[in-house]
């Protein structure tokens, strides 16, 4: 009888300043908690992270800082504390770990990806994976744009930019990546791995001149939320806005609550702060649109858990999800056109029931297909389980 061969999975080191059960950073944290659902049976998970969430000065509670934590048996995480420095951490859990991949989820935090980067020679034998995460869109390049250059530039300088792999998320973030790192950058396209949207979504009660709006973004400029209260001032017919996310700017916070403050009476606005990702979506999931003008998105994670709990989106068209209107899944417009976003809050505000739910239903025909046109699993399987999987 011919015994059966257990063979070892691969180790994987992920890198990410924030980690589950952070929040307020957003869809990395949403990009690094779905690739450990989609991966942890084909590979051994490790992720070395911060031990509080962006902007708190408190530690996760339930969570042991300075060892290894098993999360939900799908990963082994390292929740690094400020008194270890995650630059010390990162170091010590690669000679620990000797992971055969490591991933860094960043391209300009010191810990998450310079250090790892400037002292490539410790890892040697790993395969190194740099996912910019939207980082070299030129609306996010606007931000400490010298330290920035320095950064990039030193990196093709070194020739480092062409000892790493680099994962884009889309042909044009691709793009971005060899036009910021040169055009010999090498660079693998595999779309971010969001959640499975569930099989149904439950219809929401739309009345005629009533409109239930949700932004989901950190108030910053970049999430354009300023771009929204100008809008809601020209709505005649009642209408609530609820925002969720984190306030990261509060000159840009003073701004808006002053816009917020002119508002005629049919106007409401709620600030709901930072809450957990489940918390989120079942507050997007009571309202008729997910609302985001965005400057620049790399995915979008709330865009597409909107959709795929049946809520339409209305957006920039600096984000992947594009042609909405075709499918009836939402709007993508242009930010030089405020009149067009204007003009479409009014219509969805003259729906009723049965023209509303066409849309939702849409929306949620489109985030099934997203998942029905990739196979992810064996895509990231094949990136982030080795040398050995990328030559095949």
């Amino acid at each position: 009888m011919t015994q059966g061969v257990t063979v070892a999975r691969p180790t994987l080191l992920m890198c990410a300043d924030w980690f589950a059960p952070g929040s307020r950073a957003g869809g990395p944290i949403r990009s690094c908690v779905n690739l450990v659902e989609l991966l942890n049976e084909d590979v051994s998970i490790k992720v070395l992270t911060g031990d509080r969430d962006l902007g708190a000065n408190a530690q996760y509670s339930g969570v042991r800082a300075g060892a290894w934590n098993n999360w939900n048996g799908k990963a082994a995480i390292w929740y690094a504390s400020r008194k270890q420095h995650y630059s010390g951490a990162f170091l010590r859990t690669v000679k620990r770990v000797r992971p055969d991949t490591i991933y860094l989820n960043s391209m300009f935090s010191p810990c998450g990806c310079v250090l790892p980067l400037m002292t490539q020679s410790i890892h040697s034998n790993a395969q190194i994976i740099v996912a910019p995460r939207g980082m070299l869109k030129p609306s996010a390049m606007q931000t400490r744009r010298t330290k920035k250059r320095i950064w990039l530039t030193f990196l093709k300088w070194s020739g480092l930019n062409r000892r790493v792999i680099f994962h884009a998320t889309s042909n044009v973030e691709a793009e971005e990546i060899r036009s910021s790192l040169g055009a010999k950058a090498k660079v693998v396209v595999i779309p971010n791995a969001p959640c499975v949207p569930p099989p149904t979504f439950v219809p929401i009660n739309k009345k005629k001149d009533h409109l239930k709006l949700t932004f989901v973004g950190r108030i910053h400029p970049i999430k354009n939320l300023l771009f929204v209260l100008r809008l809601l001032r020209n709505i005649r017919f009642t209408c609530s806005l609820n925002v969720i996310g984190p306030s990261e700017s509060p000159a840009y916070l003073s701004e808006c609550q002053q816009e917020i403050a002119d508002l005629p009476d049919n106007i409401s606005v709620n600030f709901a702060g930072p809450v957990s990702n489940e918390e989120a979506i079942s507050m997007v999931s009571s309202s008729h649109v997910m609302i985001l003008p965005t400057l620049g998105e790399n995915f979008g994670h709330s865009i597409y858990e909107s959709l795929a709990v049946g809520v339409p989106v209305l957006i920039s068209d600096q984000t992947p999800w594009r042609s909405l209107e075709v499918d009836r899944a939402g709007w993508d417009c242009d930010l030089n056109e405020p009149e067009r976003f204007l003009s479409i809050l009014n219509q969805v505000g003259a729906m009723a029931q049965a023209e509303y739910l066409c849309w939702q239903q849409g929306a949620h025909r489109r985030a099934i297909r997203f998942q029905e046109e990739h196979n992810l699993r064996e895509a990231y399987t094949k990136l982030l389980g080795g040398r050995q999987g990328l030559r095949e």
